[in-house]
């Protein structure tokens, strides 16, 4: 990579590189293998999604808030769900011990999950709740996800959100196709009344490549030794633990709390500020698979 690549790169203040030696080595890595040892492993909420909708300061939605925010399953259900973010979201971000976080996160979207059956989720809700969604894709995540696509890069979003929302979210927005979801799963009964949960939980912290391999890309995955990961939960980082031999790229979005920047620059190599765009992304993958911007 040239000088002046890297110096288009990192002029953003809000771009904040871990190790510029490691970014170099692990960049000319890619760049050297081609596209063709490339794959994309994404987290959705807050990552692929605004953390703020544009222009304000409202906290924008993620799959779960989606259905606490909708009305069908009524006020109170709203009122519980919330009850539970504003309990354990906290524990989420703060410093306790892992086994500990990991306790409660385990708590958090079990109650969450058993709110959602107790109140009588239909699957027949799910397209009307994501229209009404406060969901925003950051700009640019659009054009990524069709670049990929056209390049034949594989791209997994693995979400500890719910999987029938991002697809059908996928869908409206024409994205259908682009990626392969990884989530939790919901499993309805014959009146479309959702039952329960298929498979092992995903939550925010035990996100791993073993819940990669029902993917049909799996193969895939495997012998593409290059990993561009995007998160913004230091749990996220997880996503290609256990693949075999790969490298991993990682890009963190800290969208709050900047004082959890030097945690979060011992797991990302590239730490992104604010609640910006996907420019920097953006040219990194132009960087990789030598496309012109």
């Amino acid at each position: 990579m040239s000088a002046e690549t890297l110096s288009t790169l990192l002029t953003d203040k809000n771009v904040v590189v871990s190790s510029l030696k490691a970014f170099q080595q692990k960049l000319q890595t890619f760049q050297t293998d081609g596209i063709k040892n490339l794959q994309m492993l994404a987290d959705f909420d807050y990552t692929l999604t605004r953390f703020r909708l544009n222009g304000s300061l409202k906290r924008a939605a993620s799959t779960h808030a989606a259905i606490e925010a909708a009305p069908q399953l009524g006020k109170e259900f709203s009122e519980k769900t919330r009850a539970l973010f504003e309990h354990y979201y906290p524990i989420e971000v703060s410093d306790i011990s892992h086994e500990e976080k990991e306790r409660a996160m385990i708590e958090w979207w079990t109650q969450s999950h058993q709110l959602m059956i107790d109140y009588g989720l239909k699957k027949s809700y799910i397209d009307e709740m994501v229209a009404n969604a406060d969901i925003e894709l950051r700009d640019g995540v659009k054009d990524l996800l069709f670049l990929l696509k056209t390049k034949g890069v594989p791209v997994h979003i693995f979400s500890a959100g719910l999987y029938d929302i991002i697809h059908a979210y996928l869908k409206l927005h024409g994205l259908d196709g682009t990626a392969h979801v990884v989530s939790n799963i919901m499993q309805f009964d014959a009146n479309e009344k959702l039952t329960g949960f298929r498979g092992e939980m995903i939550h925010t912290l035990n996100k791993n490549s073993t819940a990669l391999r029902d993917s049909p890309d799996w193969d895939l995955v495997q012998s593409r030794s290059n990993v561009l990961l995007l998160g913004d939960n230091i749990g996220d980082v997880g996503m290609a633990k256990g693949l075999d031999q790969h490298n991993v790229l990682a890009v963190g979005f800290l969208n709050d709390r900047e004082e959890r920047l030097e945690e979060y620059k011992t797991r990302y190599d590239v730490v992104l500020l604010g609640d910006g765009n996907i420019s920097f992304v953006q040219q990194l993958l132009q960087c990789i698979v030598n496309t012109p911007a």
